[in-house]
């Protein structure tokens, strides 16, 4: 059985953008996750007065775009991002 190990990342990422949001170090926090646990972070900075933007892979993600001050579609823009050659 092969699985990831990802088990206190979504910790350690929403600690650092507390931290980071605390000193003052950003204005704009880009998310891009689909993982719900991410709503409460995102609705805390907003509170804060950082604006909160989701890189969305629709349909998932849902719950957290509605939360954020923003969000786009990631995969509308894929091509985008590919390495021309």
């Amino acid at each position: 059985m092969r699985g990831t190990q990802e088990k206190g990342v979504d910790t350690a990422i929403v600690t650092d953008m507390i931290k980071l949001a605390w000193v003052d170090a950003y204005d704009v926090a880009v998310i891009v996750s689909a993982d719900k646990d991410f709503v409460p972070v995102a609705e805390f900075l907003q509170t804060r007065g950082l604006k909160v933007i989701h890189a969305a892979f629709p349909p998932k993600g849902s719950q957290l775009s509605q939360k954020c001050w923003a969000s786009f579609n990631v995969t509308s823009i894929m091509d985008e991002f590919r390495k021309h050659t």
